[in-house]
Formats: structure tokens, sequence, C-alpha cells
């Protein structure tokens, strides 16, 4: 409920009391409040723009100037664009669906190609909101990476995502490893902890320190468990989770970090783990000294990585800027399946980088508190 409501309805009591006095006329008390949350009725609200002129006694003249985004001899206000273009960039409804919307709640439907090219002015006009969320994100202490496929005039490309805990950085490249990653100028830059999976093109970067995701080592200790029904992935599943609760509870009653003692238990616990699960599936080896490479069994694969990057995967017990996962940037990639599905792919790159700078911007001012549909709207009107 709200101090201020913006329309009180007082509800009197009406008639008379059994005794026959009129209950009209008596003083009043508040008895109990209810508010109801409503919506006002659509309309359209049609502003005419007079261009005045005025003649100096000299003999010149001169003329009033017309807003931004005011053409001839129609146009549609900020406030409508960023409406169309907060229901398909941010919530993924098609083109010609927002046309429909907004005929269906407005009387208004502007056409694909109207909608397409207010995406793409939007999109020019944030240019620089969207470098700048780039360079704030270099900056930071901790950064969160992920990747994921989508198709670009019919062929694979991939969508790419730096983030952090308010800021979001999302750009489309036709490689997916550090080519891609160049591109997108934070991690040749950025010299926090790189919060990502176990991809390789990461480790390229060594003026950063990692941390590698243990939401995905979770999963393939599950799936270890289920391949070679070992007590070994159980063991460590439950390492894992319970240092990540000891950080927990240490945070809420104010520690700053754990006790040395205790997190010596945990790696020792861990690494008599990883061993005797090396015990169980060893490396093979190739047979007569020959160098080709042999393949190993996925509980194999997994327990080298998790003897080798150690240190990566239990950063979050001695630097509690980092958390145990990467969720934070998974969770900006899952949305865009949901564009995916709607779409299937985009047609050119220029709506695929427009769709990067305000989706960026998009879940940059919701991180921040702020309305993403008016933080379109004030760039509609610049």
């Amino acid at each position: 409920m709200v101090n201020n409501p913006d329309e009180v309805k007082e509800l009197r009591p009406e008639g008379r009391c059994a005794c026959g006095c009129d209950l009209e006329g008596l003083p009043a008390t508040l008895k109990e409040r209810r508010q109801q949350i409503e919506i006002p009725e659509p309309r359209i609200i049609y502003t005419e723009f007079r261009r005045m002129q005025v003649v100096c006694g000299c003999g010149r003249c001169h003329l009033g100037e017309f807003p931004a985004g005011v053409t001839p001899n129609v146009s549609y206000g900020p406030r409508l664009k960023a409406y169309a273009i907060g229901l398909n960039q941010g919530h993924f409804v098609a083109l010609e669906r927002t046309s429909e919307i907004l005929a269906d709640q407005y009387g208004v439907a502007p056409s694909a190609g109207t909608l397409q090219n207010w995406i793409l002015g939007i999109a020019n006009g944030l240019e620089a909101t969207y470098e700048s969320t780039r360079d704030q994100i270099r900056q930071a202490p901790v950064a969160h990476f992920d990747e994921s496929g989508l198709r670009v005039q019919g062929r694979l490309h991939w969508l790419h995502v730096a983030a952090t805990t308010d800021s979001v950085y999302y750009t489309v490249h036709a490689r997916r490893g550090h080519e891609a990653m160049d591109e997108a100028g934070i991690l040749p830059h950025f010299k926090g902890v790189a919060v990502h999976d176990h991809w390789a093109p990461y480790w390229r970067y060594t003026g950063c320190e990692h941390m590698l995701c243990n939401a995905h080592h979770l999963r393939e200790l599950n799936y270890s468990d289920e391949l070679t029904g070992h007590l070994w992935p159980r063991l460590l599943r439950e390492s894992l989770l319970q240092a990540n609760e000891a950080v927990a509870q240490a945070k809420e009653q104010g520690l700053t970090h754990l006790p040395r003692d205790q997190i010596e238990a945990f790696l020792k616990a861990y690494d008599e783990q990883v061993a005797e699960g090396l015990a169980a599936k060893p490396p093979q080896v190739a047979e007569d000294g020959s160098r080709r490479r042999v393949k190993q069994h996925p509980a194999t694969n997994l327990l080298l990585r998790l003897r080798d990057f150690r240190d990566a995967i239990w950063r979050f017990v001695t630097d509690w800027r980092v958390p145990f996962t990467n969720n934070l940037a998974e969770r900006m990639v899952r949305p865009i399946k949901v564009k995916l599905k709607v779409i299937g792919g985009f047609r050119a790159m220029g709506g695929t980088r427009a769709f990067c700078i305000i989706r960026s911007v998009w879940e940059t001012s919701k991180l921040r508190g702020q309305n993403p549909f008016e933080v379109l709207r004030v760039a509609a009107t610049a």
C-alpha cells in the first residue's frame, strides 16, 4: 500500500439505523483501508507543433525550432517508440505482433519496417552508453563471461556476454573463440577475476585471474556418478557444496574470511577424493610410446581438470568477491534463446548489432534499478 494514493473514495454507510436515525449526517471515522492498483485507459495523445515566426524591426525573420524527432508531417512520439522497442527487444515480441498490440491498445499500427527503423535509430543513439558499459566492465574487480550460438543470415554466429552485478555487454561474432573475445574488447584489458566455464580460449588471457563455474562441475559430477556408480563423485560434490555453505554462513555472521584450518581441511578432503577418483579411473596412455592422443573416459577428463585447476575452482573460498557459479552470465544468455525461438535468427549484422546495443542497455538498466522503458524513451527523445 502507498501513503499518498492518487484518488481516495470514502465509503460512508447509507440509510437509517434500526432506531430510525439518519446515518448520512453522523460524523465518520476511518475503520479500514483497501487499495486497488489500476492502469490508465490507453489512448493516443495528438500534439500539434506550430512553428511560429517573428519579424524583427530590422526586417530579419526568426523561426521557432521543432523538437528532435518531430518530422514532417506526422511522426510518432518517443514514449510510443520506447514502448514498441521494449516489447520487441526487451520482451521478444515479434515485430508483427508488436504492431498488433499497438493497434489493439492505441489504435495505431506502425509497420514492421517502421519498427525496424526505430530499432536501428535508437541503437545509434545508445552507442555511447553501450561503449561506456564496456569500459565499466573492463575496470570491474569481477566479471562473468559466457557465449551461445545464434544464426545470422542463415549461418552460425556466436553471442558473447560479459556481465557484472550492474552492467551487461553483448556482442556477436562469426567466431566463437579468442578472435571474438578480442574484438569485444574486454578480456584483453581485464585485470580482475574472470568467472567462466572451462572453455579453453578463456585461458589465453593471462592478465586476469580466473574462477571456474562450479555449477558445471556439479552437473558433471552427477553425470560421473551415473556413469561409474563410484563414491568419489558424490563426495566431491558434497565437498564443494559444504564449502559454499560455509562461506555463506560466515558472511551472515559478519566474518571476512574462513579460518585457515577450515580451508585446509576442505582442500585436503578434495585432493584425497580426486586422487581416489583417478585411482579408479586412471588416465589411459598410448601404447608403444606413441604420441597419438588417447581418448579418455569422461570421468577421467573431469578428474584431471579438477586436479589441474584446483585454485580456479576453489577461489570462491579465499576470495569472497567471486561467487560459486557463473549464473550471472548464464542468466543473461538464456533470454536470447527465447528471442531465437521467436525470430529464428537475424537477417543482417546491422540488426544483430542493434539488438546487442539495446539488449545491453536494457539489462544494465534493470540491474541498476532503472525503468528500461524510460531509458529507451530518453534515448528516443534525443
